[in-house]
């Protein structure tokens, strides 16, 4: 459940956040742990206030600072009852997050934008109570820029460089691969986390499409993406379309790349799958450019009951057009 109040009257933007989930069977504890043989639930409740300052018309700074509580509570059965001998565990956290925004782009259409922007924006998390054999600290540092180039009226191209970078005694993992609002989503379980980093939360590194989610893995992505994006009526007709599906129906043309990996720069390599198990193993580096795994294909979008729908066919790097592609249905804005 999230609710949120933002007021924008006046120079200084402001709002406040909340947000709660549950979760079954939150992995937090480890395996040689009896707990983690018994089912529990995770929740998880955000507080958010946020404010902006803006410089002028395109820039502006912003800053986020919140609290965070995740309980995780023992369940009992009809067989036994281990919440009479274990304790909730409860992990706080205090959240700052501070962006510099640049944005003059204009919306001439639905998803179609004309013009650069970007935000460089950097994370704290702190755990209010040390915990054990685990570290207090979190820090995350990104960027993200995209800049869109009028072809012909509504026919623009749209490209973007984004980049996520954490470290600290507690880490974030970015599992790269899949779309944003993919409604199906597919995630490739073969590839798994280092077993020696301490990652306390967990996200996903898009779009790359080509590949379900978790490609790869890591504290660290950059991901690349192109799109040619045609609003087929709007573009071609002089006169104005009046239904909403036919206004905003949109072909696209992609290309994506990333990468994830764990460490520092040195060890950024492209992604490879396994095959086999040590002494005997044999490894395959997925199709991409140099560091890069990479994806290709096309889509469609519009709206539709008041929604923006994506749906995209996207075939990986390697063979060209080689095999069934990979769709996704999703929902959203832009990239």
């Amino acid at each position: 459940y999230m609710a949120s109040f933002q007021n924008l009257k006046r120079k200084f933007d402001w709002g406040l956040t909340y947000y709660r989930s549950n979760q079954d069977n939150y992995p937090i504890y480890d395996p040689n742990d009896i707990k983690s043989q018994l089912t529990n639930k995770l929740a998880s409740n955000l507080y958010q206030f946020n404010i902006s300052f803006p410089f002028n018309e395109v820039k502006s700074l912003r800053a986020i600072v919140g609290y965070r509580s995740d309980r995780v509570i023992i369940k009992s059965d009809a067989n036994f009852d281990p919440s009479r001998l274990y304790s909730d565990s409860l992990l706080k956290y205090a959240l700052v997050k501070l962006e510099y925004v640049h944005d003059n782009t204009i919306n001439p259409a639905l998803n179609i934008y004309n013009g650069f922007r970007f935000k460089v924006f950097t994370d704290i998390n702190s755990r209010m109570v040390n915990a054990a054999n685990s570290g207090r600290f979190m820090f995350n540092l990104g960027a993200d820029a995209r800049y869109y180039y009028p072809i012909f009226r509504n026919f623009i191209w749209a490209g973007r460089a984004a980049a996520d970078f954490s470290f600290g005694t507690q880490k974030l993992i970015y599992y790269l691969g899949g779309v944003e609002g993919w409604l199906n989503p597919k995630f490739n379980n073969s590839v798994t986390p280092a077993p020696d980093q301490n990652y306390a939360f967990q996200t996903l590194a898009l779009n790359l499409r080509g590949h379900n989610q978790n490609v790869a893995n890591g504290n660290n992505n950059v991901v690349l993406n192109s799109e040619f994006r045609l609003p087929v009526l709007t573009t071609l007709l002089n006169t104005p379309v009046n239904n909403a599906f036919l206004r905003n129906l949109q072909l696209v043309q992609f290309v994506d790349l990333g990468t994830a990996w764990n460490g520092k720069f040195s060890k950024i390599e492209r992604p490879s799958a396994s095959y086999g198990v040590p002494p005997v193993e044999v490894k395959i580096k997925t199709g991409g450019i140099g560091p890069f795994v990479g994806g290709y294909g096309f889509g469609a979008r519009s709206t539709l009951l008041g929604y923006f729908l994506r749906v995209d066919a996207g075939w990986p790097m390697g063979d060209f057009f080689k095999g069934k592609p990979v769709w996704y249905f999703s929902l959203g804005l832009d990239f």
